[in-house]
């Protein structure tokens, strides 16, 4: 007897955002606000541990730098396990090592304990971020999925704002060390909570036989009704990889300067985004200010992160991804510069003025990485798609260890430079970054841009390649 075909695509996409998706998109939300804490609990104690395991600030540089090379390990590794072992499960595997290396991050007595545990942390924030944006995909529909992965990647940024608040109570009345155990305690939560609550990824479970009474469940569920018994035919509708390897696919034409050019765009951004996540507490302290105001500025630069990756996200619908990239990112490079002046100036303490000028480069900066995720997956076909973006990730986090170095490198420096000269490095960056997203042939139209288009004759859309 023949078994009745379901398209699981199909599936999905006609089911309301209630229950199940809604359900996953809401806590993935709350992982992702525990994720940005955890990424920036390194900067939040810096400025307290200088002075409690009497060292200089450049000797910081090692252990800022131990969570990016985690993350590079954990964004290839946990994406590759969660391939093989489940989305859940490998989410749940980022969750454990959340959790074991905060707590004993923060039973750290020397810089290279504290190295080794923040590698570990690493690896689990590494995955993190593209298993979420997995599961919030392969649960909802297309007509709501680009909304519910921006809302939760600005989670990140929300976390480390929040993150950043808590801090300047916290470490005053208890210590650096309670930030590191508040940073255990929350992925051990939504370990538990996890392990109960989130269902498996139903595209996971169509590639194998074996779990189709599993998928079948969880389509009902989605659905809200019981349509499916495990005894059909599930299929997923989705082209087959022409031969050849997946990475020499990006690299010739028509895919080759796209491919660069989003790797320079990603790598720099990476790099100015998390030297203000890394070093702006310890760069703002260093010129008298206090540790209150250092936190200050790191909880405005994360909370004008949540407006670049809201608002430009609705911008990008309107006007296209072209134009409020690269003039998002043009007017965070200049903000930088301002805030290189006025630190140099003796303007900070933190003043308004200065605290402002740090919100917009955190609108900038995250923005942008938000940017680019959504037009790297628009740049790349769909069998090359998780490939080519997952790469381009891998490779930002090269500017996520060069951060960390630029900021080691300038704290080496003796007689140490006017701290203004930071904030211009990193301005110049982020400049290389304006460029070359400008510079992509691939950007998303938005409804003006293809509105215009149309009356011109040309076909919907608007991006084109190499």
């Amino acid at each position: 007897m023949a078994k009745t075909p379901v398209d699981i695509t199909e599936v999905i996409d006609s089911a309301k955002f209630i229950g199940v998706p809604l359900g996953v998109t809401v806590l993935t939300i709350f992982m992702m606000l525990v994720d940005g804490y955890d990424l920036e609990t390194m900067s939040f104690v810096a400025p307290a541990l200088v002075p409690d395991w009497h060292i200089d600030r450049s000797l910081l540089t090692p252990v800022l730098t131990a969570s990016m090379i985690g993350m590079a390990i954990g964004s290839i590794a946990m994406g590759w396990l969660g391939d093989r072992i489940g989305r859940k499960n490998s989410y749940i595997t980022c969750l454990g090592f959340l959790f074991v290396g905060s707590l004993l991050s923060g039973q750290s007595h020397g810089l290279w304990d504290l190295f080794a545990w923040r590698l570990l942390t690493g690896i689990g924030l590494g995955g993190v971020t593209p298993l979420a944006a997995t599961f919030i995909t392969e649960w909802t529909a297309k007509r709501v999925r680009s909304v519910a992965i921006a809302c939760g990647v600005v989670a990140v940024p929300l976390g480390g704002m929040l993150g950043a608040a808590v801090a300047q109570w916290i470490i005053p009345a208890y210590g650096w060390r309670m930030i590191f155990h508040i940073g255990a305690v929350l992925p051990l939560v939504f370990f538990v909570v996890a392990w109960f609550l989130l269902p498996e990824s139903p595209k996971f479970l169509a590639q194998s036989p074996k779990r189709h009474a599993r998928l079948a469940r969880a389509l009902n569920l989605l659905i809200r009704e019981n349509r499916f018994d495990g005894t059909e035919d599930f299929r997923l509708a989705e082209p087959p990889a022409p031969p050849g390897n997946w990475l020499s696919i990006i690299m010739k034409p028509p895919y080759r300067s796209t491919t660069l050019l989003l790797w320079v765009a990603f790598a720099f951004n990476t790099l100015g985004l998390y030297a203000f996540v890394n070093w702006l507490p310890t760069v703002l302290t260093s010129t008298g200010m206090s540790l209150h105001g250092g936190l200050e500025g790191a909880k405005y630069f994360n909370f004008g992160g949540f407006f670049g990756a809201v608002g430009g996200a609705v911008l990008i619908g309107i006007v296209g991804s072209r134009i409020v990239g690269s003039g998002l990112s043009l007017i965070g490079a200049i903000a930088i510069f301002l805030i290189g002046m006025m630190v140099t100036a003796g303007m900070g303490n933190p003043r308004l003025h200065l605290l402002i000028m740090i919100g917009i480069a955190g609108v900038a900066l995250n923005g942008m990485q938000c940017f680019l995720y959504v037009v790297s997956a628009h740049s790349y076909p769909t069998y090359v798609r998780a490939s080519g973006v997952g790469c381009a990730q891998t490779v930002s986090r090269i500017g996520g260890v060069l951060s960390s170095v630029v900021g080691g490198a300038y704290f080496e420096i003796k007689p140490l430079p006017p701290v203004g000269d930071f904030f211009y490095v990193v301005g110049a960056v982020v400049l290389v970054v304006v460029v070359s997203f400008f510079s992509l042939r691939t950007h998303i139209a938005g409804h003006k841009a293809t509105t215009a288009l149309q009356q011109a004759g040309w076909p919907e859309g608007g991006a084109t390649n190499d």
